[in-house]
């Protein structure tokens, strides 16, 4: 049975139309595989406010008169611009919930190490340093400091691609686009088997008394 005659000839218009409906409908995946997804739905989340993470230790401590907080978090993410774009919010949450001089927030990797004494160098992902009033701080002359290491870490949780560092422009592009403002959680009670515990988190109070026990640990703004 035919339901259109033979000689019939829709216009040019038409046609044009039904094909984007087609387009649009059937073949949305191979288009997006074509042009690129993020020009038609947009840039996936993680690309925007960065990935979920876990807390892994909060190091309070006074400098110079100063109240500086270095913030240790945990995060499954390949992409180092991810790494850096949940730093630069956790950051944000951080500065919002805390009075401090200094704000600083070191991204690990989910398999990265559990001892404080190893959270640092290659195991770190990423890097924020945050301060209301850059002035004050030796090093600062911004009020933002963001880098990450390209590449995935390896095996162990180690970083060994190149650290890049972005200007400022860059970190005000990005927390100004910065959709979500989710801070990190706490991993679960000791027992309940997750990858942060399992990898020996413990929660920020447990790791700030340790800590504090074991003597004042120096931030250095340009240490990193």
């Amino acid at each position: 049975m035919k339901f259109l005659p033979s000689k019939l000839r829709l216009p040019k218009k038409v046609l044009i139309l039904l094909t984007g409906v087609v387009v649009l409908t059937g073949a949305s995946g191979a288009v997006a595989a074509f042009v690129g997804r993020d020009a038609i739905l947009g840039p996936r989340p993680e690309k925007i406010s960065g990935v979920a993470c876990t807390n892994v230790l909060t190091v309070r401590q006074e400098q110079d008169g100063q109240q500086w907080i270095r913030h240790y978090i945990r995060a499954k993410a390949e992409d180092g611009d991810v790494r850096v774009r949940t730093a630069l919010r956790v950051a944000g949450a951080l500065s919002n919930r805390e009075k401090a001089d200094l704000y600083q927030v070191v991204l690990l990797d989910e398999a990265g190490p559990a001892q404080r004494a190893d959270m640092r160098g290659r195991a770190i992902g990423a890097e924020v340093l945050f301060s209301r009033d850059p002035g004050k701080i030796s090093g600062m002359t911004a009020p933002f400091q963001a880098s990450y290491a390209e590449g995935t870490a390896a095996t162990n949780g180690e970083f060994y691609g190149e650290r890049k560092a972005l200007d400022l422009d860059e970190i005000k592009g990005i927390v100004t686009a910065m959709v979500e403002r989710t801070d990190c959680v706490d991993p679960p009670p000791e027992g309940e088997e997750t990858t942060a515990g399992a990898q020996g988190g413990e929660t920020a109070e447990k790791h700030a008394a340790a800590s504090a026990d074991a003597g004042s640990h120096e931030v250095a703004a340009s240490a990193h």
